[in-house]
C-alpha cells in the first residue's frame, strides 16, 4: 500500500528563507554590482568625452593663435625646428595655465613626434618612445584610449590618448595623464547616494513579504494540521486501502471508483463463541472485550506489514502483499499466541491465510462507497475462516509452498476441505495436528462473508 509522504506541513517559512531570502540577497548583490559597473563606466565616458572637449578645445586654441599665424601644420614642425617647438611650448603652456589646468600633458603629430612633453621638455622633437603600444596606436587610428592605474600610495591615474582632429582628419595625438582619484571617490559617493532609496525600497519589499509568508506558513500549518488529524480520525473509522485511494484521488489525480486485479493475500480472523457472549452480557462489556481482542490483533497484523480492510462484527479482514505470505502466517500465529497467553481473555480465534487475484477498489453507490477486495479469492478465504476451531489456524496450499521450514514445519497436511458452489477440492494445512481436529473427512462450507 501507499505510505504518505505528506504528515507535516510544508516549511514555507523556511524555503523562504533559505531559497527566496538568499537568492534575493545574492540577486541583489549582483545587481548592486552591476549597477555600479554600469554607473561608473557611465561616469567615466562622460569624463572622457570631457576630456575630448578639452582636447578639441586646445587645437583649437594652438590653431588660432599659433598654427594659423604661421600657416603650418603639427606635421610640419620638424625636430630640428628650435623656435616654432619654443613657441608651441609657450602657447601650450598658457592655455593649459589659464584654461585647462591639466598634468602631465603631451602633444605629439600624426607621426609619434614628441611636440609637447610638459614634463621633460627634453623629450621634444624626438620620436615617442612608447609609439608601438596600444594605446598610441589605437589613438593613431583615431580612436580614444584610456587605462586606470593605481599607485603604490592608493592614488588612480588615468592614462588618455585623445586624437586630434581637423575637418575629419587626425592631425595630432593628445596624452593626458591624470590623477582621478578624487573624481572615483565622488563616483561612490554619488553611486551610495544613487542607491540608498533602492535599497530601502528591497529591504521594505522583502519585510513585507516576510511578514506575508509568515503569516501564510502559519494558516497552512494550521490547515495542514487539521487535514492530518481529519486523516488519522478517518484511518479508525476507514481500512487504510480506502484512506489511501481517496489520498490518492486527490494527490494523484487517480479515478476513485475505478477497479482493478491484483495478487493478493487474504487474512480472516474470526472471535469462536463471541456472539454468544454478547448475548448474555451488558453492552459495554461487549464493546470492550471486542475492542481489546481486535486491538491486539490489528497491532500484530500491521506489525507484520498487513492492512486492516474491515472489522465485520467479531471478524477480521485484513489484505496482505502477495510476497509477505511468511509475513501473513507469522502475524496468524502470533495473534492465536498472544490470545492464549493472555490470562484476562476467555476466547480463542480461529484465522484462515488465503492467496490468489481479487478485484481491489471502490465499491458501493455514489453516497456511501468502501474501498475493498472481492471476488473468488475472498470468499475461498472467509469459508476457510469459519471451519477453523479455536486456535487453529489455516492456510491454503498456496500460502505453504511459500513458507520456509520455521514456520511451514509448524503445519501438517489438512483433509481435502469441498467448498460450497464448488466442484474441486482444496487443500489446506492446518496449525492443529490430524488427532486434534474432530472433524469429517469432507467439509461443506455453508457460511460466506457478510
Amino acid at each position: 500500500m501507499n505510505e504518505y509522504h505528506y504528515d507535516k506541513p510544508f516549511p514555507l517559512k523556511q524555503y523562504y528563507l533559505f531559497y527566496a531570502a538568499i537568492g534575493g540577497i545574492i540577486f541583489y548583490i549582483m545587481l548592486f554590482a552591476f549597477f555600479i559597473h554600469a554607473e561608473r563606466q557611465a561616469l567615466y565616458d562622460q569624463y572622457v568625452q570631457h576630456l575630448i572637449d578639452k582636447t578639441n578645445s586646445l587645437y583649437n586654441d594652438i590653431h588660432r593663435d599659433f598654427l594659423s599665424i604661421h600657416m603650418i601644420t603639427l606635421n610640419d614642425i620638424k625636430s630640428t625646428d628650435d623656435e616654432h617647438h619654443q613657441e608651441l611650448r609657450n602657447e601650450i603652456d598658457h592655455i593649459i595655465e589659464s584654461d585647462f589646468t591639466l598634468k602631465k600633458v603631451k602633444v605629439f603629430n600624426s607621426e609619434g613626434i614628441v611636440l609637447y612633453d610638459h614634463i621633460n621638455p627634453k623629450n621634444e622633437g624626438k620620436p615617442y618612445q612608447s609609439i608601438h603600444e596600444v594605446g598610441f596606436s589605437t589613438a593613431q587610428q583615431g580612436n580614444v584610449s584610456s587605462r586606470l592605474e593605481q599607485n603604490s600610495d592608493g592614488s588612480r591615474w588615468m592614462e588618455v590618448y585623445l586624437p586630434i582632429q581637423n575637418l575629419d582628419k587626425m592631425v595630432g595625438i593628445l596624452e593626458l595623464y591624470e590623477d582621478v582619484t578624487r573624481f572615483e571617490n565622488q563616483v561612490y559617493v554619488a553611486l551610495k547616494k544613487a542607491l540608498i532609496v533602492p535599497t530601502v525600497i528591497f529591504i521594505a519589499f522583502n519585510l513585507v513579504l516576510f511578514v506575508i509568508i509568515v503569516k501564510a506558513n502559519r494558516i497552512i500549518n494550521s490547515n495542514t494540521n487539521l487535514l492530518i488529524s481529519i486523516r488519522y480520525n478517518m484511518e479508525k473509522y476507514l481500512s487504510r486501502s480506502a484512506t489511501d485511494a481517496i489520498y490518492n484521488a486527490v494527490t494523484l489525480k487517480q479515478e476513485l471508483f475505478r477497479g482493478e486485479k491484483k495478487d493478493l493475500i487474504i487474512f480472516f480472523s474470526d472471535i469462536r463463541g463471541f456472539t454468544n457472549y454478547s448475548e448474555s452480557h451488558a453492552p459495554e462489556l461487549v464493546v470492550r472485550d471486542l475492542n481489546n481482542l481486535i486491538e491486539i490483533q490489528a497491532k500484530i497484523i500491521h506489525e507484520q506489514g498487513g492492512v486492516i480492510d474491515k472489522f465485520v462484527g467479531d471478524e477480521i479482514m485484513a489484505i496482505f502483499p502477495v510476497q509477505s505470505a511468511a509475513a501473513a502466517t507469522l502475524a496468524a500465529l502470533n495473534i492465536v499466541e498472544a490470545v492464549e497467553s493472555d490470562p484476562t481473555i476467555s476466547f480463542k480465534v480461529g484465522i484462515s491465510v488465503h492467496e490468489g487475484e481479487a478485484v481491489v477498489g471502490s465499491i458501493g453507490t455514489q453516497e456511501r462507497r468502501d474501498y475493498t477486495a472481492i471476488g473468488n479469492t475472498i470468499n475461498t478465504g472467509a469459508r476457510l475462516c469459519s471451519v477453523c476451531k479455536p486456535g487453529e489456524v489455516i492456510i491454503s496450499s498456496a500460502i505453504y509452498s511459500r513458507l520456509s521450514p520455521p514456520i511451514s514445519k509448524q503445519f501438517s497436511l489438512n483433509q481435502e476441505l469441498s467448498l460450497k458452489g464448488k466442484t474441486e477440492f482444496i487443500t489446506t494445512y492446518s496449525s492443529f495436528s490430524q488427532t486434534k481436529r474432530n472433524t469429517s473427512a469432507q467439509l461443506v462450507l455453508d457460511e460466506t462473508i457478510t
